[in-house]
């Protein structure tokens, strides 16, 4: 019986693995062309069509050469009809000269090409050149036929690499950060998440994918990717301490999103306690006398007799129209009284609906400003009048809202529209 080693030596290469050379362009996967030439097999890089890889004659012996646009770029002289490994030496290619590997399987050559490939991209990681390691990531991303479960061990440690940019370009503040932190960091993310399609129990796509988010404040992201972390560490003993650093990861994550919250908060009130000035004395001296005023105005015997006659006649069924014409009439009662007041302080309030919610806007601005005793005062003529303070100036439109025709749960629990109006 043959050995299974000695059966795969005997097959034809289906695909030919060529690395290490110092012209990039003839590196790569070359596929059989199901051509022969001179008693050997001719091959064809993946991705250039005018890289070759056959045997040529070189005077009166044959050989191996790789040829671009028909430049012979690496050969050796041999009498061998496969494709050897070693020996190879420069022509037209910049040394060093590359290794060449044979297999039986387009697959295997595959995954020894992401192998070496992959090596080269944690040298590159090493030497901090993260971007040259990206591509090289993706030059082995793009080989054919490799496992799902692979391609995304390839886009995990792509990711690693993108996240390790980010912190590279992190400044030590915010005035020296790069903006391509922020870019790098989507980029690990972005991997991650295509990692995780292909093969969810990608421990490292996700722990990296979480990392990147929290570089970049993207809270809920990175809980999402620490909670596929954890769900994609197996079961057992020997993998506690994985899923307690993914648990630890994100509860960090969440601690530190609140600690940004509340320091957004603190910001926001210190811009805005610094934006809005602040209010001038006179203007509060002015604004509590006119309030003094005003309320002890509505404390007259010949303003509440007339009120309280009025509001006796508003109750449940009463016209919108009737409504409003009893409303007026207490808005003229209130500025009846309000009128003197307000002449006296530059306001032509008996005629001029604009000069009334002037003055009153006036008020309202002082009570805004956190000055209690205007305000308790502003609170006290509403309830005085029973009007709201917007109301007392001029009558305010409210907008009335439709809703019988909602999709609702009914009070009896059965689903449908409103059993009876709900305009406001």
């Amino acid at each position: 019986m043959f050995e299974f080693e000695e059966l795969e030596a005997a097959l034809p290469f289906e695909a030919v693995a060529v690395y290490g050379a110092g012209s990039e362009e003839v590196n790569g996967l070359y596929e059989d062309t199901k051509v022969a030439a001179h008693g050997a097999q001719i091959f064809r890089h993946l991705a250039l069509s005018t890289t070759l890889l056959a045997r040529e004659p070189h005077g009166a012996r044959l050989g191996w050469l790789i040829g671009v646009n028909r430049r012979p770029y690496y050969g050796l002289r041999t009498d061998s009809e496969r494709v050897p490994a070693l020996g190879w030496r420069p022509f037209k290619g910049q040394a060093p000269a590359p290794r060449v590997e044979g297999f039986a399987s387009l697959g295997d050559a595959c995954l020894r090409l992401a192998e070496v490939w992959s090596q080269e991209a944690e040298a590159l990681n090493d030497q901090q050149r993260f971007k040259r390691a990206a591509e090289v990531y993706k030059r082995a991303l793009a080989l054919p036929v490799l496992p799902l479960r692979r391609q995304a061990e390839l886009q995990a440690a792509r990711a690693k690499t993108y996240r390790r940019l980010a912190e590279s370009k992190k400044g030590v503040n915010d005035e020296e950060e790069d903006p391509l932190v922020g870019m790098a960091a989507e980029w690990a993310i972005q991997e991650a998440d295509e990692a995780l399609e292909k093969d969810p129990k990608c421990f490292l796509a996700a722990w990296e994918g979480a990392i990147a988010a929290k570089h970049i404040g993207w809270w809920m992201k990175g809980r999402q990717l620490a909670k596929k972390a954890m769900q994609a560490v197996p079961n057992g003993p020997q993998h506690r301490a994985e899923r307690e650093t993914a648990s630890t990861l994100f509860l960090l994550m969440a601690e530190e999103e609140q600690e940004e919250k509340h320091r957004k908060v603190l910001e926001m009130q210190q811009s805005k306690a610094s934006a809005e000035p602040e209010v001038d004395p006179k203007e509060v001296e002015w604004a509590r006398g006119v309030a003094l005023q005003l309320n002890e105005a509505l404390k007259a015997e010949d303003f509440k007799r007339p009120h309280h006659q009025i509001w006796k006649l508003i109750g449940p069924g009463l016209k919108k129209k009737d409504a409003d014409m009893l409303f007026s009439e207490i808005r003229q009662l209130v500025w009846e009284k309000w009128n003197p007041i307000a002449w006296q302080h530059g306001y032509r309030t008996s005629w001029d609906n604009m000069a009334r919610k002037s003055f009153c806007a006036r008020l309202v601005d002082v009570a805004n400003a956190d000055v209690a005793e205007v305000k308790v005062l502003i609170k006290e003529m509403e309830d005085r009048t029973c009007l709201e303070w917007p109301d007392i100036a001029e009558a305010v439109e409210k907008i009335k809202y439709d809703e019988t025709w909602a999709y609702t749960k009914r009070e009896d629990g059965t689903w449908g529209t409103w059993n009876g109006p709900t305009s406001l």
